[in-house]
């Protein structure tokens, strides 16, 4: 499947089409870098890559069964970065929801490019009143 921000003015619009599928309990959420994603030194910026993780939160947790979720409001982001990402190749990130409670989604996961790790994260979400 993919997932598209209509309105390319948006902030979200910036990292184009979203290619996603669900791997059994896990969501996977591939972007494909551009130059506009880039830092100084040609590889994929921190912040495009701590932007991507917040996307793919509530991406892949519709991915994963909450409708709702992409109405949701981030509550808290962990992110460890690993590695540079380079930008002529996807990166993905791979997510499970560990806890729902009423109003929050707990995930967890990586984001990859070509199998090694560039970044973990913990995120909290809170879904919108139902």
């Amino acid at each position: 499947m993919s997932w598209n921000i209509e309105n390319k003015t948006r902030f979200n619009g910036q990292f184009g089409e979203l290619l996603t599928r669900r791997d059994g309990d896990r969501a996977v959420v591939r972007m494909h870098p551009h130059p506009g994603l880039a830092n100084v030194t040609n590889n994929l910026h921190g912040g495009a890559v701590m932007t991507f993780i917040d996307i793919a939160l509530f991406v892949g947790a519709r991915v994963l069964g909450v409708q709702s979720a992409p109405e949701g409001v981030t509550v808290d982001l962990n992110v460890q970065f690993v590695a540079g990402a380079d930008i002529a190749n996807p990166v993905d990130t791979i997510l499970q929801i560990t806890r729902e409670t009423g109003r929050l989604l707990f995930l967890r996961g990586t984001a990859e490019q070509a199998g090694a790790a560039v970044a973990s994260f913990i995120g909290i979400v809170r879904k919108p009143p139902s």
